[in-house]
C-alpha cells in the first residue's frame, strides 16, 4: 500500500519535470523531487486551509457555538 502512495505523486512530479529537463540525468531527479515537495507542501496547506476558505466562501456555514 505504501508504495503506490509514494509513486502516484512521484509519477506526477517526473511527468511535469520532463516538460522542462532531460529525462536519466542528475538533474531530471532532483527537479522531479523538488516538484514532488511542492506538490506536498499544497497538499498539507490545502488540508489545513480548506474549512476557513470553504467557509469564506460561503459553502460551509459555521456552527453554533454551544455555551458562554
Amino acid at each position: 500500500m505504501f508504495p503506490i502512495l509514494v509513486r502516484l505523486p512521484l509519477a506526477v512530479a517526473g511527468a511535469i519535470a520532463g516538460w522542462f529537463v532531460a529525462e536519466g540525468t542528475l538533474r531530471y531527479n532532483i527537479v522531479q523531487m523538488g516538484i514532488a515537495f511542492i506538490m506536498l507542501a499544497a497538499f498539507i496547506t490545502t488540508c489545513i486551509y480548506a474549512p476557513t476558505l470553504l467557509r469564506w466562501l460561503g459553502i460551509i456555514r459555521d456552527r453554533p457555538r454551544d455555551g458562554p
